[in-house]
């Protein structure tokens, strides 16, 4: 009961250091996404919706409830149930290891920020096992709790701080203290540099300043213009997030995005459309993945989308797309479903290099397609992808429908936003190493498994976060095994790319990390979290690496950028046999060959195949004053034109007036024929009976009759 009593005092003034001896209007919140304290940290129901009222969310009274309560140290808001719990103690040091990965939460908690004051209900947005890789500002010397990391990127004058990288010191978790970590202010985030933000390990984090447009930097020479960051949206049909913070009724699409534009409580990142019901989001898909996004056929969301620099231009015979990069860029830009053909793609050159793009109008080349429409006009358009990786697609790439209408005198440029939508799975092979012999051989598998539900998959669509894993199963084992020469082809390998070189060191941080070491009772597992990608020309990923076997431990490879990663210094290839069977692959060590890995180096092949998704371009109708283009666009993956809602009405009316007429000429027809076989029934009938009565249907005809007055009388 003492040591009880005890704990409690030790919370309670720890409390009080951090929170309690703060000023009410210095005490803001930071959200955690994707985390929450485990059920034993004894949570006590903040709000809830009552039964019986309409479904809303209730972000803004979650929030201002704990603020209120002086006891509250933080609250996890349920998305799905509509509800909130609260904590009463601040979970620090080796509680964090507890911590529960659940994506249908916000784990909202109390910080304490002195001078800020930017009108968001909350200042940062922490995401635990994410990075953005490069692009390292500002690196402080010493380490520092999450509090005063995210202090010195709101006090930051000499650049606007958009984000700050935070790793956890190793020895923290086996500690009740406060979390120690160094920090790293970068003036980009994950808007600003799609491509370099990737899935981490849970030691380390991304802190996102929700305040950082509210200021402007005097020092800069440059004043930069916040209010055109983000100019588009992705459409996504059918869906919505499931994560949603604020809701307005009877509200006309564009009406909601202008609220979305406009708001000011919290950096709202995209918004849906429910039965003219508006819905915010301070979240976006790329957090999580396309899996945060529910299914419903009355919903369709928009989520804001970074301006690019790019403007078309038309003449009677060429379209020019140019394209004019605000980071390195060394991709392509290209028209989608023609990545190969040299007329209809051009590379990057750098940061700031003009990408310039000419295609042929009058060919009908590179996907160009051709619609008339009423008043003289002609619609030209097609999709334009932006490719950040030369070789293969990632989740930052963007699709943009570009496109000339053409009317007597003059030209109307189209350049819209990304439609992308979910897809249905499918299966891949695997291939695996086995052996038949009496002696046991390595039993090497590679897979690649779902990030968060650690199930396996061979079907997944671009910007899913996976891990990919390479297990040694032996019990009691006396070796371990390196990776090196891990190479992402095409099924029949016309592309590829590197992930892994010859020493077993990542290639592109952006693309794929350095591998890990997991070693556990029965295996050991060289494990690295990554972001599906796909190749332009097929929907087939095949990884294909080199696995090695040395005695005891493998030593990892120091690579560049203090990048330590389990790869080889040394090749020696054994003799083995590959057998298919079934469409799977199995790799056989002989026998005396394995027995002599005590004191060799040796090295197997093994691969995988997967299937990623290729994002869906949906096309919106293109309207043009109050006269509509029946042709509005067109579906590359099927091939299908999309066409005007009204046209579409007309032709259903029209179908359905046929299948009437169709029918009622039917019924008439079956009507006469009817009478006519009645008719001959009758007459057939009326035959028979006279003949049987020695009299036909003769004797009943005209004649005459000769009287005695030999009058002829008829």
């Amino acid at each position: 009961m003492i040591r009880l009593l005890w704990c409690l005092i030790l919370i309670e003034l720890h409390v009080d250091a951090n929170l309690k001896n703060c000023p009410g209007t210095n005490v803001k919140f930071e959200k955690v996404l994707g985390l929450r304290p485990p059920n034993a940290s004894n949570p006590v129901l903040l709000y809830q919706l009552e039964k019986g009222t309409p479904l809303r969310p209730i972000t803004s009274e979650c929030i201002a409830k704990c603020h209120s309560d002086d006891e509250c140290a933080s609250f996890v808001l349920y998305y799905s149930e509509f509800r909130c719990y609260w904590f009463k103690n601040d979970i620090k040091g080796a509680e964090e290891s507890e911590n529960i990965i659940d994506e249908d939460t916000a784990w909202f908690i109390k910080v304490c920020f002195k001078k800020v004051d930017c009108g968001k209900l909350w200042t940062f947005e922490r995401i635990p096992g994410a990075v953005l890789i490069g692009n390292n500002t500002k690196t402080l010397p010493r380490p520092l709790t999450r509090t005063d990391c995210q202090q010195h990127c709101l006090n930051e004058t000499e650049f606007l701080c958009r984000s700050v990288k935070y790793k956890i010191l190793s020895n923290n978790y086996l500690s009740s203290t406060e979390i120690l970590g160094t920090c790293t202010l970068s003036n980009a985030d994950r808007h600003l540099l799609p491509n370099s933000y990737r899935v981490s390990g849970y030691d380390e984090e991304y802190f996102e300043n929700q305040c950082w447009n509210n200021r402007t930097v005097e020092r800069q020479v440059r004043i930069i213009d916040f209010e055109n960051e983000f100019c588009a949206y992705e459409e996504y049909e059918n869906v919505t997030l499931s994560h949603s913070d604020i809701l307005f009724e009877k509200r006309t699409k564009d009406e909601c995005q202008h609220l979305c534009e406009e708001f000011t409580n919290f950096v709202c990142r995209g918004f849906s459309i429910i039965n003219n019901v508006c819905w915010l989001h301070s979240e976006d898909s790329k957090i999580h993945g396309p899996k945060i996004l529910k299914e419903n056929a009355k919903s369709t969301y928009y989520e804001k989308a970074r301006c690019l620099n790019i403007s078309v231009s038309c003449t009677e015979t060429y379209m020019t797309i140019q394209y004019v990069p605000e980071i390195k860029f060394f991709g392509k830009v290209y028209m989608q479903g023609f990545s190969e053909n040299p007329q209809c793609y051009a590379t990057g050159q750098g940061k700031f290099t003009v990408i310039s793009l000419k295609l042929p109008l009058l060919a009908s080349k590179c996907g160009i397609i051709k619609a008339a429409g009423n008043l003289n006009r002609t619609l030209l358009s097609g999709t334009a992808v932006i490719q950040y990786n030369s070789i293969i697609q990632t989740q930052g790439d963007r699709i943009i429908k570009v496109g000339c209408i053409f009317g007597n005198d003059s030209k109307i440029l189209i350049g819209t936003g990304v439609k992308i939508s979910s897809s249905s799975p499918n299966h891949g092979s695997m291939l695996l190493n086995n052996s038949t012999f009496s002696t046991r051989s390595p039993e090497v598998e590679m897979r690649v498994l779902d990030l968060n539900t650690h199930e396996e998959v061979s079907d997944s669509q671009i910007g899913q976060e996976l891990e990919l894993v390479i297990e040694f199963k032996s019990k009691n084992s006396t070796y371990d095994i390196w990776a090196s020469h891990l190479v992402a082809m095409t099924e029949k390998s016309e592309e590829s790319i590197f992930l892994l070189d010859d020493r077993g060191c990542p290639t592109n941080l952006n693309i794929f990390p350095p591998l890990e070491k997991v070693i556990t009772a029965t295996s050991r597992q060289l494990v690295a979290a990554f972001q599906a990608f796909k190749f332009a020309s097929s929907p087939f990923v095949r990884f294909s690496v080199l696995i090695q076997f040395c005695p005891n431990d493998c030593p990892p490879v120091n690579c560049d950028h203090n990048i330590a990663s389990y790869g080889r210094r040394k090749r020696e290839i054994v003799s083995h046999s590959i057998q298919t069977i079934n469409g799977t692959t199995i790799v056989k060590l002989n026998r005396s060959e394995f027995e002599r890995m005590s004191g060799l180096v040796n090295e197997m092949p093994l691969e995988y195949v997967m299937i990623v998704r290729d994002p869906k371009f949906v096309s919106d109708r293109l309207v043009f004053g109050d006269n509509k283009i029946l042709v509005a666009g067109y579906d590359y993956t099927t091939n299908e034109v999309c066409l005007d809602y009204s046209l579409v009405i007309g032709l259903i009316v029209t179908w359905i007036l046929i299948q009437i007429c169709f029918v009622l000429g039917c019924i008439m027809l079956v009507k006469r024929y009817k009478r006519y076989y009645q008719h001959e029934c009758t007459k057939q009938s009326l035959e028979e009976l006279h003949k049987n009565f020695g009299i036909g249907f003769s004797n009943l005809e005209n004649r005459r009759v000769h009287w005695a007055d030999n009058d002829n009388i008829l």
